[in-house]
């Protein structure tokens, strides 16, 4: 265990952003998403200390998980999709912002402090490959952070392990498909996997963390959760809570500062919470660094 993470103590509720609660507001309705989002940057973030400037963002989205996490603008990011740079280019969080194929990165070698990247290796399908050319773009020395999903993800999946309880594989196997297709996962490797590939590209991994642990995932994984909080009694409607989600985000309505205070009071303790030793979760951090 890193140095970083020893200095985490196990159950300390305190972070420097309120992730749940800025979360809860930018994802509305759907809080299970900003739940799992939340308990993320929770523990990585004292990860990200070890990046020195300049810093890329690998997958940088829209930019709102660097202004979350950083809490500054950071030098580079990049993303395949068009819409999504455009909107990291609006939000002032990056210099620089390139929209391109990460695995050509525009840079020079060496050029790097650090690169950043929030669970977006399971969208990459040449790992080897993208390894190899984050080690290009780092310095000697710099270190490169990311989170990712981890082959554990479906054994955890509260979904998928019903359906081993109830013995069905071949739906199981049928749904895995699904949700990997959804979801556009097409990487989805162990910790030694990685290991691996950083040893094959000049990196080593220094530290590794699980996390989203099976109680997260019972939360985050409820079929109910988009609509537990939308209409009161005796409305639920549990089993329309993607209809109503889309009615929410169509339309812009917005989440009631009541709303907000009743998911975050229930589930506060879940997110800000590091189990420094667990040896099981559906996502892990992995921080390597160039030799």
């Amino acid at each position: 265990m890193s140095e970083v993470a020893n200095m985490t103590s196990q159950g300390d509720v305190t972070a420097k952003t309120d992730y749940l609660r800025a979360l809860l507001e930018a994802y509305y309705p759907r809080h299970f998403f900003a739940v799992f989002r939340a308990h993320e940057l929770y523990n990585v973030e004292p990860y990200i200390e070890q990046l020195a400037d300049p810093v890329l963002d690998l997958g940088c989205g829209d930019g709102l998980i660097v202004k979350l996490l950083f809490q500054r603008p950071l030098e580079y990011g990049i993303d395949l999709s068009e819409k999504a740079i455009q909107r990291a280019k609006q939000s002032g969080y990056y210099q620089t912002v390139f929209h391109g194929d990460a695995h050509n990165m525009p840079l020079e070698d060496n050029s790097l402090g650090g690169v950043f990247s929030n669970c977006v290796l399971e969208h990459i399908s040449d790992m080897p490959g993208q390894i190899a050319e984050v080690s290009r773009v780092l310095r000697p020395g710099g270190v490169f952070v990311a989170t990712c999903l981890t082959p554990q993800y479906y054994d955890l999946n509260p979904i998928f392990h019903s359906l081993d309880n109830g013995g069905s594989q071949w739906l199981r196997q049928q749904m895995i498909e699904a949700e990997n297709k959804l979801h556009h996962h097409v990487s989805v490797y162990s910790v030694d996997d990685y290991r691996r590939f950083f040893e094959q590209t000049g990196m080593e991994l220094e530290a590794h963390q699980y996390y989203a642990p099976p109680e997260l995932l019972n939360v985050t994984h409820r079929w109910d959760t988009p609509s537990k909080y939308l209409l009161p009694p005796p409305f639920p409607l549990t089993h329309h809570g993607w209809l109503i989600m889309y009615l929410y985000a169509r339309y812009g309505w917005r989440p009631r500062p009541d709303v907000i205070d009743q998911i975050y009071s229930e589930y506060e303790k879940l997110v800000f919470h590091r189990d420094l030793e667990t040896q099981v979760g559906a996502a892990q951090i992995l921080v390597a660094r160039k030799r």
